[in-house]
């Protein structure tokens, strides 16, 4: 146990219960559905279903764009590996596409080079994946342009978006399926959950019917497809009920967290390079990141953060680098690497935490 999270949200007991007893008589099911409407109501997206993870939501939303045995999917090679194990999950191939370093996500001219690459080997992609990491919104501009060309449809990963906005749309609405997530450590937490945003009728209800076992409407039970377990619990969902009402609040804080971080620590400027907002650009930042000048000040920091029993994370260790996904093709520049080698997560739930990590970096040469 950490004395400092490196993002953690405590239960509101008083509130889950208040909750809770407006729905004492009623249907449990009508709180997944209000949780829906309320995500509806604030992504302002048509169509919303809420599920039991944010990966679930990745798999099922990749079964919706008819991801299958044989087919190639491009994903970020800086992400965690929640992304990209769904394409394994449906016997597809992952096309790992390296980042920029104006946002740190997916490089938009590499992955044209991948994909045209790939049609010329008519290895077609049947998606993008795109990652929004950190809460730092991907540059959907110029990867809508790539995308478009190609007619390869979007899955934008949202996981760690939720209230972060791109040109004043919010994340997860950015491409033709959108996917958020509620895990512990996230803005919004449902202790356990996800959702998946579209605008089109049909992939809404394909995946509904999936979500609930595909089950057909009879009056017994029937089966005609394979289905999952992925619907989130009422439970959950009332959690999410809950933290939805102060999700402003809460980007609010984390932005004050990230400044308060570049405050402090101004004087280590030239040690420090900070993630910047593009114009456009609007991140919830959901955890404060960092690279540092030199590889080697990370596992030294590491140490004397532990040291004071404070929880920090390096940033992604890319894909293409994972044992189990070293096989699979990759188009990479080098900057995951870096940003793996360099970076570095810091605390991110308040601001008293910022200053007690500024006030150890600081003491550090």
């Amino acid at each position: 146990m950490y004395k400092t999270p490196l993002s953690s949200t405590p239960i509101n007991i008083t509130g889950l219960a208040d909750i809770l007893r407006a729905y004492e008589g009623k249907s449990v099911m009508k709180i997944v559905e209000d949780f829906e409407t309320a995500l509806r109501k604030y992504t302002g997206a048509k169509y919303v279903l809420a599920l039991n993870s944010g990966t679930a939501a990745i798999h099922l939303a990749l079964k919706a764009l008819g991801v299958g045995p044989g087919d190639t999917v491009v994903a970020p090679t800086f992400t965690y590996v929640a992304t990209v194990n769904p394409i394994l999950y449906l016997g597809a191939t992952p096309l790992l596409v390296d980042s920029e370093p104006t946002t740190w996500n997916i490089s938009p001219e590499l992955l044209d080079t991948a994909i045209k690459e790939h049609v010329r080997k008519k290895m077609k992609p049947r998606c993008v994946i795109v990652v929004h990491n950190y809460g730092m919104p991907s540059k959907m501009v110029e990867l809508r342009g790539v995308c478009n060309s190609y007619e390869i449809p979007i899955l934008e990963d949202a996981a760690e978006a939720v209230g972060s906005r791109y040109k004043g749309a919010l994340a997860g609405t950015l491409g033709q399926i959108g996917i958020l997530s509620f895990n512990n450590n996230k803005i919004v937490t449902t202790y356990g959950g996800g959702a998946l945003i579209t605008e089109n009728e049909e992939i809404y209800r394909k995946t509904l019917f999936w979500a609930t076992q595909s089950r057909e409407d009879k009056p017994y039970y029937e089966h005609t497809d394979i289905g999952f377990n992925y619907r989130i619990s009422p439970l959950n969902a009332a959690a999410g009920l809950l933290e939805l009402k102060g999700i402003d609040s809460r980007v609010a804080e984390r932005r004050q967290v990230f400044d308060r971080y570049r405050e402090i620590l101004g004087n280590r400027n030239d040690d420090i390079t900070w993630l910047e907002e593009p114009s456009g650009h609007f991140s919830n930042r959901w955890l404060s990141t960092l690279l540092f000048s030199h590889p080697l000040k990370i596992n030294e920091i590491m140490a004397k953060m532990e040291l004071n029993s404070i929880e920090c994370r390096r940033l992604w260790n890319p894909m293409h680098l994972q044992p189990y996904y070293q096989k699979y093709p990759a188009f990479v520049n080098g900057y995951a690497e870096k940003l793996f080698q360099q970076g570095l997560s810091l605390p991110s739930g308040n601001l008293t935490d910022a200053s007690t990590v500024s006030s150890v970096l600081n003491q550090m040469p």
